[in-house]
C-alpha cells in the first residue's frame, strides 16, 4: 500500500490546530518541521480538494504540498526519525535496532513499518500511563484500534490473560502479530475488522480504545456493553476542546469520568460503568 505525505508550511501556533482537524480527517501520524509539520495517510484515502477546503475555512496562511511514498520510502522514514519512547521511568518503546535498557519495567519493541503508531504520540503516552496504574492479572482486553499494537504488548507484560486486538487496517493487523512476536506475546489474538465483529456475550475487564473523537462517539454504548460492571475503559484520541460532547454521551450511556489528563491539549479519559 502506498502513502501520502502532506508537506504543511505553517506558523508554530497553527499547528495544533491544523494537527486536530488532520486527524479528523484520517491523518495519523505527524512529523515536525522547521517550516511546520508533515502528515501521513493512506493514498487511497488522500483527497487534496478537502485539504484546500480545510485551509480555505480557517482563512489560514498557509500552503501544503503532497507526494506519494512507496513502502520502501515510508519504511525509511520512520527507521530515520523513530527514536525511543520513554514513559515515567516505567516503560520503554523502542525498535529492534535500538539498544535494550535493564532499568525499565516494561520495554516494547516494534517495528512499525507500514502502520501507524509508534508511541511518540501524546494519546498513547497517556493511555500506556493510565495502564500502568491499573491492574492486568488474569484480566480480559480489549484493544480497539491496535495500530502497531503497543498497548496490547503492555497489557499482555502486565499479566492479561487474554488480549483480543482490533484493527480495520490490515497493515496495522499484520504489524501487530509481528510486534507480538517480537516481544514474545502468547496471550493477544488479532483481528482485522471493529467492535461489531464482536460476539453478543463477550465480556471484558479493559477496554482500549485510541481512536478518534467521531468513532468513539459512535461506539461508546457498544464498549459499554461489552465491558464488565467493575472494569475500566480508557479512551483517548481527541482533543480537549472535544470534552463537552464526548462526556455528554459518556454520560449518556452509563458511564462516567474516574480521571482524566491532557497532554499538548490531547485528552485522555478513564471511565468506569454508573
Amino acid at each position: 500500500m502506498d502513502f501520502v505525505e502532506v508537506d504543511i508550511n505553517c506558523q508554530q501556533d497553527l499547528k495544533d490546530l491544523l494537527t486536530a482537524e488532520l486527524h479528523q480527517l484520517g491523518y495519523e501520524s505527524f512529523l515536525d518541521t522547521n517550516d511546520g509539520f508533515k502528515a501521513y495517510q493512506p493514498l487511497k484515502n488522500h483527497n487534496p480538494d478537502i485539504l484546500s477546503e480545510l485551509f480555505e475555512r480557517y482563512a489560514l496562511r498557509t500552503s501544503f504540498t503532497s507526494k506519494k511514498l512507496s513502502d520502501r520510502n515510508w519504511n525509511e522514514i520512520w527507521e530515520r526519525t523513530f527514536e525511543p519512547i520513554e514513559i515515567d521511568d516505567q516503560c520503554r518503546i523502542r525498535a529492534s535496532f535500538h539498544q535494550k535498557k535493564d532499568s525499565f519495567p516494561y520495554e516494547i519493541i516494534i517495528d512499525p513499518k507500514m502502520a501507524f503508531g509508534t508511541g511518540h504520540h501524546e494519546t498513547t503516552r497517556q493511555v500506556v500511563r493510565f495502564q500502568l496504574q491499573i491492574d492486568h492479572v488474569g484480566k480480559k482486553v480489549l484493544d480497539v484500534g491496535c495500530g502497531t499494537g503497543i498497548l496490547s504488548i503492555l497489557a499482555e507484560m502486565r499479566g492479561a490473560s487474554s488480549i483480543f486486538s482490533l484493527d480495520n487496517d490490515p497493515y496495522a493487523v499484520s504489524n501487530t502479530v509481528d510486534n507480538k512476536v517480537l516481544n514474545s506475546c502468547q496471550n493477544i489474538i488479532v483481528k482485522e475488522g471493529t467492535v461489531s465483529m464482536l460476539s453478543p456475550e463477550s465480556s471484558f475487564d479493559l477496554i482500549l480504545a485510541n481512536i478518534n473523537r467521531n468513532v468513539l462517539l459512535s461506539e461508546l454504548s457498544v464498549y459499554e456493553r461489552h465491558l464488565n460492571a467493575s472494569g475500566s475503559l480508557i479512551i483517548s484520541g481527541f482533543y480537549t476542546f472535544d470534552l463537552p460532547i464526548i462526556v455528554k454521551e459518556i454520560e449518556a450511556v452509563g458511564l462516567h469520568v474516574v480521571k482524566q489528563t491532557a497532554e499538548q491539549q490531547w485528552a485522555c479519559l478513564l471511565l468506569k460503568k454508573v
